[in-house]
């Protein structure tokens, strides 16, 4: 049983790693889709920990990971770093990315500061397979090609209005920072081919990103 109530079955796919009072456990939750409990402080000392316990875990194409932080008594960028990290291995993959759930405190402070507070999830939010989490996820996956491609706001807004882009640069940078609904697909698409063609200029073709038209 978990601290947020929630049973969870051992199976082939779940483990656990732990050092000197900090713990990492993968269970199936309810439904399950598994979920990763962290237990005591996440800081550099533990942080890789987390992200061995985080490789036990398995996802299916378009959901997202649930990590569960009810137990976590604290956090510092170290563990900031391992979550970002293990988001955009998500994301690559096909996945929606992480949720986290039981944010309270200092943790949830964390969280909060850093700008990150589309991860947090709502303790009566359904986690799975939806059109707003993999929009999220496309969300994400178009920042971190911006970032890969070199181009800060501006660069890629002359870029995608320049193709023909018909948002304006709050709407684009708003959806880099997590809102779905500020572009439509159309728009995104033209985000996409723009942050592309950087990619493909700067030899990141490992990086490119589908179209949702596709």
């Amino acid at each position: 049983m978990s601290s947020s109530g929630e049973s969870f079955i051992w199976g082939p796919r779940c483990g656990a790693v732990g050092w000197a009072g900090f713990g990492v456990y993968v269970g199936e939750g309810v439904g399950g889709a598994d979920v990763v409990w962290v237990v005591g402080a996440l800081d550099c000392a533990t942080a890789g920990l987390l992200g061995d316990g985080m490789s036990l875990a398995s996802v299916m194409p378009g959901d997202r990971l649930v990590v569960d932080v009810s137990r976590l008594t604290f956090m510092d960028a170290a563990g900031i770093g391992v979550l970002a990290g293990a988001h955009e291995g998500l994301v690559a993959g096909g996945g929606g990315g992480l949720v986290i759930r039981g944010a309270s405190g200092i943790v949830r402070r964390v969280f909060e500061l850093i700008g990150l507070t589309r991860w947090l999830l709502d303790a009566r939010e359904p986690v799975g397979s939806s059109p707003s989490v993999a929009a999220d996820g496309e969300c994400w996956a178009l920042e971190l090609a911006r970032r890969a491609a070199g181009l800060s706001f501006a660069d890629l807004y002359v870029a995608y209005f320049a193709l023909g882009g018909a948002a304006d640069l709050g709407q684009l940078v708003a959806y880099l920072n997590g809102d779905a609904e500020a572009l439509d697909r159309h728009q995104r698409d033209i985000a996409v081919h723009a942050v592309n063609e950087r990619l493909d200029d700067v030899g990141r073709t490992d990086r490119l990103l589908s179209y949702a038209s596709a």
